[in-house]
């Protein structure tokens, strides 16, 4: 099967329906189809070939659905690279993927272009809004005066589609390479999860150039409703999204907690109506109990947490409408996934207890490009190791609490940030607050909070502590605090603990 089929489908099926609303024009699913297939046309004639690597670099805009459609008619494979990462880490990826060609926009070429020197299986660079100089090839240009593509190439269910880099924050960028039945199986899988009885309209504001987008590509084609479309934002921008909300009456929002730690506190949220907001969808780091109760009580809706990661295609369990909602929990593994808790020689660990979550179903990826150890590793035993911590209780839920990585040793007992975290979120001066291990001489390690305070406020290292101390035990309190104007974050929202650890 070809992913790019899904989407031919659904326009045989619908007809011509609005697709996505972006900065105010709409783009249907035919404008959308059409664009592909003249794209796929367009490259073919640059010569990308049925399994080439094709490098995809833009910010959120609809001109991002028909790329991977038409490289996926032509049975080429995706690399997306977020937008916003460094030239390093971009040259890295073009040279490592070994892409052939790379479609990026006028604003972000000046990058590619330093990234990609000395690079020769880099034949073409495609750019919107650019124009045709030397290798560099008009993107509209290249549309309009291309044939749309008829054929498409048919594809095993093994075959790579998608091969997305994960962030690097505990290392090099690796190479996911995800097959088209691997992404089709967890649209569906999640399509199902997700119990959708109606037509909805969804507010995106994630980076597209990830595996977020290709989940909304796939999904959005299997939604069984004609009403159903998109709100599309080109990133995050609180006011924009309440006023995008009145505006077009979305019911549906996804996000990561650090957006909807923005939204509960900005000034702009009450100048608007967010009554037709129903469902929020939220994932990428683990929730507390305090985010989840602020959101969904000041916005009269309802919450869903869900757990994945890139190599999982990247869903692995969701908070069903039909079964109750655990706080805390990321509800149950979607269907045909299955989940377990290792330790750290493998071996399953009974209900309750902490571990490695592990991972099998057919939304597990073939493996790392050009890293067989560290695919060998990932996958031994015949389970994806997550290198996350978490637990199941007696009915299957899930609940996560932190990185394996992240885990404090101290006294040689086993802490998790996650659940410390949680607890300081609760004083009313603390914006936001992360913890780490430091090394102590005594314990092995101790317990340091990095602090943003909320405006206005004053707090001292001492404040801290004593709060925590009255809080949870107080051998897991900090010992440390430092106060920062923010936390540094990776591109999708989450803390990234090793700069918090250059600081120190």
């Amino acid at each position: 099967m070809n992913l790019v089929k899904l989407g031919d489908e659904h326009l045989e099926k619908f007809g011509e329906k609005l697709a996505y609303v972006f900065e105010d024009e709409e783009f249907t699913s035919k404008r959308l189809n059409d664009m592909g297939r003249k794209l796929a046309g367009g490259l073919k004639a640059l010569g990308i070939r049925r399994g080439d690597h094709v490098v995809v670099s833009l910010s959120n805009s609809p001109e991002v659905f028909a790329c991977f459609a038409a490289i996926w008619r032509l049975g080429a494979v995706i690399v997306p690279i977020m937008f916003l990462l460094g030239e390093n880490e971009t040259r890295y990826i073009l040279e490592h993927s070994d892409a052939k060609a790379v479609i990026t926009s006028q604003d972000l070429l000046s990058k590619i272009q330093s990234a990609r020197k000395g690079i020769s299986h880099i034949k073409n660079v495609i750019v919107l809004g650019g124009e045709d100089k030397e290798d560099l090839v008009d993107f509209y240009g290249l549309v309009k005066h291309s044939s749309p593509e008829q054929h498409t190439e048919e594809m095993e269910e093994d075959d790579i589609a998608l091969m997305i880099y994960t962030s690097g924050t505990t290392g090099q960028p690796k190479g996911v390479m995800l097959s088209h039945n691997n992404l089709y199986q967890n649209a569906l899988a999640s399509l199902k999860a997700n119990e959708i009885t109606r037509g909805t309209i969804t507010l995106l504001c994630l980076p597209l150039a990830h595996s977020f987008g290709v989940v909304v590509m796939n999904s959005g084609n299997l939604v069984p409703f004609k009403e159903s479309s998109g709100v599309l934002m080109r990133w995050f921008h609180p006011e924009e999204i309440f006023r995008l909300i009145e505006k077009y009456q979305v019911t549906n929002f996804i996000g990561v907690p650090t957006m909807y730690q923005m939204l509960i506190n900005h000034p702009a949220a009450d100048k608007y109506d967010t009554g037709s907001l129903k469902r929020c969808t939220i994932s990428a780091a683990p929730v507390t109990e305090e985010l989840y109760r602020a959101f969904t009580s000041r916005f009269n809706c309802e919450m869903y947490e869900g757990y994945g990661l890139t190599e999982a295609s990247p869903s692995v369990a969701l908070c069903r409408p039909s079964m109750p909602i655990k706080k805390g929990s990321t509800g149950v593994p979607l269907p045909g996934v299955e989940v377990k808790i290792f330790d750290l020689e493998d071996n399953e660990l009974p209900v309750g207890e902490q571990g490695e979550i592990v991972v099998k179903g057919p939304n597990v990826m073939i493996g790392y490009y050009k890293r067989t150890k560290d695919t060998q590793e990932a996958l031994r035993g015949g389970w994806l190791h997550t290198g996350d911590v978490g637990y199941l209780d007696d009915e299957g839920y899930l609940f996560i609490t932190d990185r394996m990585k992240d885990m404090i040793i101290k006294g040689g007992y086993n802490l998790y940030p996650s659940e410390i975290e949680g607890y300081l979120e609760e004083h009313s001066a603390i914006g936001e607050v992360s913890v780490i291990g430091v090394p102590d001489e005594k314990y092995g390690e101790e317990i340091m909070a990095f602090v943003v305070q909320m405006p206005g406020q004053e707090l001292t290292e001492q404040n801290i502590i004593d709060f925590a101390k009255s809080k949870m035990t107080p051998f897991k309190a900090p010992s440390r605090v430092k106060f920062v104007d923010a936390l540094p974050k990776s591109l999708v929202g989450k803390v990234l603990k090793k700069e918090l650890r250059k600081m120190i």
